[in-house]
């Protein structure tokens, strides 16, 4: 037993690449995902959101001037409610908050009618939806407490107590004066803190295909790219061990050598990728009613170019590598990284900033975002062209590092 333990203990001690990966990267891959959910937790995350003020009050002034000082939320310039729901619908968007011209008085917490704040959402995202709830609720509490006490006496006076002209006047007087040192204290920076009030923002999604079929489609998608990656890498790695083996000297005795080899690797792996995507997809479309058939051509667009990125990728590192182990640490590690930046395992639009913009240099963003544009979303097939382009110049651009690699096995 002793023998075996200082045999395998040598043989990882000599392997200092793999030493190094073994001890180095699990701390990288740590950090990323520290990062991730300590800004998925809903307190540190920045949402995407467009504030359309169709009311212009006095009261919704002072509310939107708020929320759009307000850290939580990266608010786009959108003029109208229309454009504002179409770019939460392509995904562009978070969710929008509408202020309505028919909705209920600000100070009216109790009446009958809508609320007269609105949040429009994709159910994909109903967690930015919550937050940013969340946040117009304790902005209205803090930037407008004049008009929220005017309708809790409005309440009182109504149900339980029955205020004399004098009593009124003074209220007036007191909410007037309460407005004035709000409206002070938000331009020299100060914002109080506020409380939550069930009811004050009404929630509308944008009503495609359910909530649930929604989330099968986005997750379709990315947890494809999940594991078409590690069965790339699975079937790339057998270079490494056709060299420790020996199997490589005799290919490369054949008339094509290494170009032959990585080439006829590079076509199963595409093929078996493409397979693997299919058959996910397919239960996705017979078992939740996920719309594949009818972006079918765009759906086997994106299947082939996510294969091709995998495939090529996974080569060139295994060309890269000197050992299997090698090969082998530094995929796994990779693959975790990118599939966690690129939203397999966590939506990108609840990770902090830097890190969504991260997810863009990654194959997995790209084709979650082909996959969703196309079977969440239901946008025509032209809107992949920019991720297919990025997937296949990564896959192509892997493949020529992976021949380049394998010509100095020819030379040998």
């Amino acid at each position: 037993m002793t023998t075996i333990f200082r045999a395998m203990a040598l043989g990882f001690l000599r392997d200092r690449g793999a030493l190094v990966m073994s001890i180095v990267l699990p701390v990288l891959v740590f950090v990323v995902f520290a990062a991730i959910f300590s800004g998925a937790s809903g307190e540190s995350a920045r949402i995407r959101v467009a504030i359309v003020d169709a009311r212009q009050s006095a009261e919704s002034r002072r509310m939107v001037d708020a929320l759009r000082r307000d850290p939580r939320l990266e608010v786009a310039a959108v003029s109208a409610a229309a454009d504002a729901r179409r770019r939460v619908v392509a995904g562009s968007l978070d969710a929008a908050l509408i202020v309505r011209t028919e909705g209920r008085d600000f100070s009216d917490l109790a009446g009958e009618g809508a609320p007269a704040l609105l949040i429009y959402f994709d159910p994909v995202r109903r967690a930015a939806a919550q937050i940013l709830a969340g946040v117009v609720q304790s902005t209205y509490f803090g930037s407008l407490p004049d008009v929220a006490l005017r309708g809790l006496v409005q309440m009182l006076g109504q149900g339980f107590v029955e205020f004399t002209p004098a009593q009124r006047d003074t209220l007036d007087q007191r909410l007037a004066d309460l407005a004035g040192e709000m409206i002070a204290d938000q331009r020299d920076g100060r914002t109080p803190d506020g409380s939550l009030l069930d009811g004050l923002v009404g929630l509308e999604s944008t009503g495609q295909a359910g909530q649930a079929r929604n989330h099968v489609a986005y997750y379709a998608g990315a947890i494809a790219m999940l594991f078409l990656l590690f069965s790339a890498i699975h079937g790339a790695v057998t270079l490494a061990e056709e060299r420790e083996s020996g199997v490589l000297d005799r290919v490369l005795a054949g008339p094509h050598g290494a170009t032959n080899l990585v080439g006829g690797k590079f076509l199963f792996l595409v093929t078996q990728g493409t397979l693997q995507i299919g058959l996910i997809l397919f239960v996705a479309w017979v078992w939740y009613r996920v719309p594949v058939p009818a972006h079918l051509a765009g759906v086997i667009l994106v299947a082939v170019a996510a294969a091709a990125a995998a495939g090529g990728m996974a080569l060139a590192l295994a060309a890269a590598t000197r050992t299997k182990r090698q090969a082998q640490t530094i995929a796994n590690v990779a693959i975790l990284l990118m599939s966690a930046l690129g939203g397999s395992m966590v939506p990108r639009f609840l990770m902090p900033p830097l890190l969504q913009q991260l997810g863009w240099l990654t194959p997995t963003t790209w084709a979650v975002e082909g996959f969703s544009a196309l079977l969440w979303r239901g946008e025509p097939i032209g809107a992949v062209a920019a991720p297919v382009a990025l997937l296949l110049t990564a896959g192509g651009a892997g493949l020529l590092a992976a021949w380049s690699l394998a010509r100095r096995w020819d030379r040998r």
